[in-house]
């Protein structure tokens, strides 16, 4: 179903109201003659056009375009200032046919040159979901009309027919975005259309005008166009041939190159190339690795500085490495992005002030949801398949917290460097000093380019971190910054603890039947779990029922209340059914921190749940 936004009351008074001044000004004219259409005889085909903008989701490009026809659209000017042509100038001249139509998206416009009968279209009106009455607005359908034949071709070869619905829009013109009028054709599911596959439309025998007239035989189709390959639509950092705007080689190692494909890829067929499937469909030059001068070493990096074994399983040797040990890929998918989002980086960091290139293989493979492959072309920058680049020089960043910064106990002395650093470079009392001592200290790196001052920090306390000037620290490459001038840094805790709870009347959706859930209390200081008690709350179900939890610390490193940790949640656990809870922590529960310092709860603090499944995914079937 879909929303006609012509079909509310207000504007279909303007409509009318329009004619009604047309009609005014010359009785004798065809009210239709002056909205550039062309109601006398059959309705004709003026252009067929295709979404196939897969970066902006707004280009329809034409396949067809009538020929020697003056109502055909020409140059047409778009919501984003752009004016292309969407047909020749040259009426004699066709389109081209569409080769790249947005598979996750795709669908078909038909434009006519005259009003067709809006009885080729179901409408239902909207109902306010609050007082049921109508909005004027309403919802068209062309599902149960079937205007059209829509066919593919399936992954086993042959054209089938594809499921649609869509709408018939009255609106526009051959100057107007979107064109029209027309019959606009949806896929019911664009994506069970593997990529690459041939595509077509028919227009059926019930398409007429306002009298009846159906459109010419000859230009009922097939209108023909194709499915785009995977390609690539945005990749991060961009091509930067000079160094004009070099990147911290940390960028490349940690954060990896994004790649946003015009689909979703099987990350398996990523870095499955080769005779043993060990090959990776890119690569990073010059490669960092494998620069051994005898065969059969220990593989070392580049410059010889550092072995790999951090980085690489310790029994390969320099000249047996595989491309799937020198590199990685995956989907960003389970990190909250969408399938069509991928991370491509190298499994050893990449030197500083050196200039790289990262590119797609010419001739390697990738495969999409239905596992069709596409074949990549040669690398090219035009279609974001090659990456220029350039590293920056081994150097620090801003350290935090900052100087007069109030912060809570859990936040961790961060000093950042733009390339993984050899923290054992950095000597307590020769290159620094942090006051007063914090319990249970060790000094780290957790994202590789950052030395993190872990322990447990006192509330209400100044502390102060000084780097001495000459201090040298290196990176893992063996390149070396040397502290030009101290740095002295001065922050200070918040003064007592503090909790944020999971929020009222917050719906609790679990993955599965068996997924624990429950409220989630978060402290700016690490605290004992084992201080909050089944006696510091009650936990019921909607029928007074005590619900039975555990209390445990949060399992992510952001969250876990240890001394490395950067976060402290304590959450109460059950196995909750779908339905309405509530939690009451108690007044007077008293949770204690891990360095003494205490939380009260001053008065009862009620938390009402509701507990939901989450729906099921109902995986696409490729046809």
């Amino acid at each position: 179903m879909f929303v006609d936004p012509t079909r509310g009351r207000s504007q279909g008074f303007a409509l009318v109201a329009a004619a009604a001044g047309v009609l005014a000004l010359g009785a004798c004219d065809d009210p239709e003659q002056n909205t550039d259409l062309r109601p006398d005889g059959d309705p004709e085909v003026l252009a067929v056009l295709v979404m196939n903008d897969a970066a902006n989701h707004l280009v329809e490009s034409a396949t067809y375009c009538a020929l020697n026809d003056k109502k055909r659209p020409g140059i047409v000017g778009l919501p984003d200032f752009t004016a292309p042509n969407v047909c020749p100038d040259d009426l004699t001249k066709g389109a081209d046919e569409v080769t790249n139509a947005y598979p996750d998206d795709w669908y078909v416009r038909i434009m006519f040159d005259e009003l067709l009968d809006p009885a080729i279209e179901e409408l239902t009106e909207i109902k306010d979901p609050d007082t049921g009455e109508g909005t004027d607005t309403y919802t068209g359908s062309i599902a149960n009309t079937h205007p059209v034949k829509l066919e593919c071709e399936s992954v086993g070869g042959g054209f089938v027919e594809v499921p649609y619905d869509g709408y018939y829009s009255p609106a526009g013109n051959a100057v107007t975005w979107p064109l029209g009028p027309s019959l606009v054709i949806k896929p019911n599911i664009p994506k069970s259309i593997a990529t690459g596959k041939s595509c077509r439309v028919t227009i059926n025998d019930n398409v007429v005008d306002k009298t009846g007239n159906k459109v010419p035989t000859a230009q009922r189709g097939a209108y023909n166009f194709k499915i785009a390959p995977i390609s690539v639509v945005l990749i991060d950092p961009p091509d930067d041939p000079d160094g004009a705007s070099p990147i911290d080689a940390l960028q490349i190692f940690s954060d990896n190159f994004y790649v946003q494909f015009n689909t979703a890829v099987d990350p398996a067929s990523l870095c499955d190339e080769g005779t043993g499937g060990d090959e990776c469909e890119f690569k990073i030059t010059p490669e960092d690795v494998g620069a051994c001068s005898v065969s059969g070493e220990p593989c070392v990096l580049a410059n010889g500085a550092a072995g790999c074994a951090a980085f690489l399983p310790a029994a390969q040797t320099c000249d047996v490495i595989p491309q799937v040990d020198r590199y990685y890929a995956g989907s960003l998918a389970p990190f909250g992005l969408t399938d069509t989002e991928f991370y491509f980086g190298p499994a050893v960091p990449v030197q500083t002030d050196k200039s790289y290139k990262f590119t797609f293989l010419q001739g390697a493979k990738v495969a999409d949801r239905c596992g069709v492959e596409t074949t990549l072309g040669a690398p090219s920058v035009k279609d974001q398949t090659e990456v220029n680049f350039k590293t920056n020089k081994f150097g620090i960043k801003t350290i935090t917290p900052g100087s007069g910064d109030l912060t809570t106990a859990l936040k961790r002395l961060d000093v950042p460097f733009n390339n993984v650093v050899d923290v054992a470079s950095l000597e307590e009392g020769t290159d620094y000093t942090l006051t007063p001592a914090i319990d249970t200290p060790s000094v780290d790196t957790t994202t590789g380019g950052d030395i993190i001052f872990y322990g447990n920090y006192a509330l209400d306390t100044t502390y102060t971190f000084t780097l001495k000037a000459g201090a040298k620290i290196k990176d893992v490459l063996g390149a070396e910054y040397t502290v030009p001038e101290q740095k002295v840094v001065t922050w200070k805790t918040q003064p007592a603890v503090t909790v944020t709870t999971t929020a009222d009347k917050t719906v609790l959706t679990k993955a599965t039947a068996t997924s624990a859930t429950g409220p989630t209390f978060t402290f700016n200081q690490s605290m004992d779990p084992a201080s909050l008690t089944a006696a510091d709350y009650t936990f019921t179900d909607s029928t007074g029922a005590a619900v039975t939890a555990t209390t445990s610390v949060g399992t992510t490193a952001g969250t876990a209340c240890g001394p490395t940790s950067t976060g402290c949640q304590l959450r109460v656990r059950a196995n909750l059914a779908p339905g309405e809870y509530k939690f009451t922590l108690k007044a007077g529960a008293n949770i204690t921190g891990v360095l003494g310092a205490s939380y009260t709860q001053a008065a009862d603090k009620v938390i009402n749940l509701t507990v939901k499944i989450a729906e099921p995914v109902t995986p696409i079937t490729c046809l």
